[in-house]
């Protein structure tokens, strides 16, 4: 296969039995016992030690053959190719046997196949020349730790959502922004997860399992760990706490009785890939998202390209309604018409066109009989999942895209970019691991008790994006992603930008007047320490939030919100993008207010700002200067490291000589020289 754009061919050496696997902006190394001894990403060591399995047998700590100069057994490459590389290793102790298959993609995404077993005898035993003491084949523990630098884990993200116990008996509880943050300074537990990230603002390392197939937890709200071990955060994984269900024979008979387990999991370090110098990709135009519109997209929009053109929009996002149909992509004779004028008389303006699509199948689709028991994500009751009402009159549920429904999407997609000449895609929660329990397209499974569980359908996703991404990019096109309450980092790579927002504002909406969660907002929007452009999806309620606020929280953070109205929000963020365009943002270093020597008189206002070296070796400034607070702030003084001569707010053209004020969650933006 061709590797897309930005990856590169895989890499590998072998030294002193260590496998070093070189991806694009990092690097792994598997160890000889096939453990993994360092990650790295952007040069920075992520690993405070090696990864290491905690086993006990017979309630004793195992004691590992580490002696594989003569044992014969150090790990060894499988495999190699440019786009994937296959190390195999194996550990042994006095009664089992631990082997590992480590799988490493050209995205940086790692597969890991973990195998535990009895230890076999050898010939001589077997014919009785050589004595074996018998033994006695009960294992007590077996745990995965993978030892963390702590400096480099200050913050996390989490799917599904929960509690987190702390280890002081208190407990974080569940919330709209509970799935990130930053990382407590104390140990805590929690449930599985599929996706767990932990890191910082820059880079992290993302663990991810599709189930928990094979796990015994003691105790299921204890199945995760994070130890917090003075300069180490240990990542541990207590996938048995005691003898495996599935080995019923007695452990003295276990050599002959008890059949290998594996558990399936994965590793993928951040960011996936080089985040953008000009992380503004496009000035996007978002129609019928939040406030609605009336009436077909072609009318609404008759009159108005001329408009669009001149307040700036480079991209129009359509959604849902531009088809009739939820998600499918047979278009109607009308629909087809439709998407034919829209794209032709935007691209005449020099204006990209991304259509909706999604997660769903819809009630109203031709196929829809045939389909339904085959594609759609199930409860464990064998109820449907979902059930959106939209018009035309219809109800839409929920698919799984490890079913046969993800070749029709793909397909159709390609068919659409072909036809209608359409610039990518706009998809709605498409990347969301879904917990899916149909045993129809092999995601529900049975344990020893008959008891049904689901799973998350973490490889069948990334395979549809991989396949979108090449369908789509070699096309010219992107590929937008809206995610709410989850960080899929398993398919960012084959992501252009992420639409992001809801948790954050839901309160705010209904007037919450906490500050802004900055912790929460930099684990889960930031884009760079995953590798890609975030815009700020905005819901405003005047006077409670307005989208002037969303403004505020995104430019602090580097990020944008996308204006969903023809009137004010696109008049704003029109300002807004000549404000940019007039920076030379790609020639210039990010200033974070978390890694900055601004000052605020303040200690509610924020600064961030892109610091440019002209020619003649001044430095230039655009900052970003943010009340994070519901209060409004007087006398405000600001300033910089660099010698400043003048300011000028470049919203009102006003210079700035003393103080200003800043209204509750609002901002100035702010030239600086």
């Amino acid at each position: 296969m061709k590797i897309p754009q930005p990856f590169l061919p895989l890499r590998a050496e072998t030294e002193n039995n260590e496998h070093i696997v070189h991806v694009i902006g990092r690097d792994y190394t598997i160890g000889v016992d096939g453990m993994i001894t360092s990650i790295r990403s952007q040069g920075v060591e992520l690993l405070a030690a090696p990864m290491r399995l905690m086993l006990i047998e017979e309630g004793q700590p195992a004691n590992w053959d580490e002696n594989y100069a003569e044992n014969e057994s150090e790990s060894f490459v499988q495999s190699r190719s440019d786009e994937k590389i296959v190390i195999c290793g194996t550990k042994q102790s006095d009664r089992f046997i631990v082997a590992t298959c480590w799988r490493i993609d050209y995205d940086g995404c790692v597969d890991i196949d973990l195998k535990l077993m009895t230890r076999g005898q050898t010939v001589s035993e077997v014919f009785g020349i050589a004595k074996t003491k018998p033994k006695y084949y009960k294992l007590n523990q077996l745990w995965i730790e993978i030892p963390l630098r702590a400096e480099a884990m200050t913050l996390f993200h989490m799917y599904p959502n929960s509690d987190l116990k702390l280890s002081d008996g208190t407990i974080r509880p569940e919330s709209l922004m509970s799935t990130g943050g930053a990382l407590p300074q104390i140990s805590s537990a929690m449930p599985f997860k599929t996706l767990l990230w932990l890191g910082s603002e820059e880079r992290g390392l993302g663990w991810f399992a599709e189930n928990y197939r094979n796990w015994q937890p003691q105790n299921k709200d204890r199945a995760i760990e994070l130890i917090c071990n003075d300069d180490q955060i240990i990542l541990r994984i207590r996938l048995l706490d005691s003898h495996p269900d599935a080995w019923l024979a007695d452990p003295q008979k276990g050599m002959s009785m008890y059949q290998p387990l594996t558990f399936k999991f994965g590793l993928h370090a951040t960011p996936v890939k080089p985040f953008p110098k000009q992380p503004y990709i496009h000035n996007a135009f978002h129609l019928d998202c939040g406030i609605k519109v009336k009436g077909n997209y072609i009318d609404v929009l008759a009159e108005r390209y001329d408009e669009l053109k001149e307040k700036g929009v480079t991209t129009l996002i359509l959604h849902e309604k531009w088809n009739k149909c939820q998600n499918w992509f047979e278009l109607s004779e009308f629909t087809m018409h439709q998407i034919k004028i829209i794209v032709d008389e935007c691209h005449k303006r020099g204006i990209k066109v991304l259509p909706y699509f999604g997660y769903e199948l819809s009630s109203i689709a031709p196929q829809w009989s045939e389909l339904k028991d085959q594609v759609v994500v199930k409860n464990k009751d064998g109820s449907m999942v979902g059930g959106w009402w939209r018009v035309p009159f219809q109800r839409d549920y929920v698919v799984c895209y490890h079913s046969k429904y993800a070749d029709l999407f793909v397909e159709g997609i390609a068919r659409i970019m072909d036809e209608c000449h359409i610039d990518g895609v706009y998809l709605d929660s498409t990347s969301f691991p879904r917990l899916c329990y149909s045993t129809e397209h092999g995601c529900g499974w049975y344990d020893r008790s008959g008891e049904l569980h689901g799973s998350y359908n973490l490889h069948a996703l990334r395979h549809l994006f991989k396949r979108l991404y090449d369908v789509v990019q070699s096309r010219g096109g992107e590929i937008n992603v809206h995610s709410y309450g989850y960080i899929n980092f398993t398919t960012i790579p084959y992501i252009h930008q992420n639409w992001l927002g809801e948790n954050l504002q839901f309160t705010h909406i209904q007037g919450n007047t906490e500050d802004i969660n900055l912790d929460y907002f930099r684990a889960e929007y930031l884009g760079r320490n995953m590798g890609v452009p975030v815009e700020f999806l905005t819901y405003a309620n005047p006077p409670k939030w307005t989208f002037e606020h969303a403004l505020s929280c995104s430019v602090l953070h580097g990020i944008l919100p996308r204006p969903n109205d023809l009137n004010h929000p696109l008049d704003l963020m029109s300002r807004v993008w000549k404000v940019l365009a007039a920076f030379p943002i790609e020639l210039s270093e990010w200033m974070p207010y978390w890694n900055n020597n601004a000052h605020s008189s303040h200690e509610k206002v924020k600064i961030s700002y892109y610091r440019y070296t002209d020619l003649s070796g001044l430095p230039q400034l655009l900052a970003f200067v943010v009340n994070i607070s519901a209060k409004p702030i007087e006398n405000i003084t600001v300033s910089f490291p660099e010698n400043v001569v003048s300011m000028r707010d470049m919203l009102t053209g006003q210079d700035i000589d003393n103080s200003f004020s800043l209204e509750a969650y609002s901002c100035r933006i702010l030239f600086v020289r």
